[in-house]
């Protein structure tokens, strides 16, 4: 097996990870902030506060999972991920948090994106 067709099964692989963890986050939070199920328990147990604190960490990192799986879709296919690809997701990301938790946690969540944008391009240099 060539060095090129373990690169490709190993990207495979990491996109499909990080499809998995995306839909779970996804789902998570979905389910979380419309209360539904089980769920509804959960969310008024935990309160508001709390509730928040966990939509802006499953939220960073659904947005960190569409980072890699993004770049691992771009890199199989030959191409380069760029700033603009990360953007665009940071404001989907965003926009999301803003329909299902509200404007404070979505402020958050960019911060938190942010720093991760941050760390992205010090990893780059």
């Amino acid at each position: 097996m060539s060095q090129k067709t373990r690169e490709r099964k190993q990207m495979r692989r990491t996109m499909l990870i990080s499809g998995v963890a995306i839909a779970f986050f996804a789902i998570i939070a979905g389910l979380l902030a419309f209360r539904f199920g089980p769920f509804a328990g959960i969310a008024d147990f935990l309160g508001p506060v709390v509730t928040g604190v966990v939509g802006i960490t499953l939220l960073t990192l659904l947005f960190i999972g569409l980072v890699l799986l993004i770049g691992n879709i771009r890199n199989l296919y030959g191409e380069a991920a760029g700033w603009f690809d990360v953007i665009v997701l940071w404001v989907l990301v965003v926009v999301i948090a803003v329909i299902l938790f509200g404007l404070p946690v979505a402020l958050l969540t960019a911060l938190l994106s942010i720093g991760f944008i941050y760390y992205l391009h010090l990893a780059q240099d």
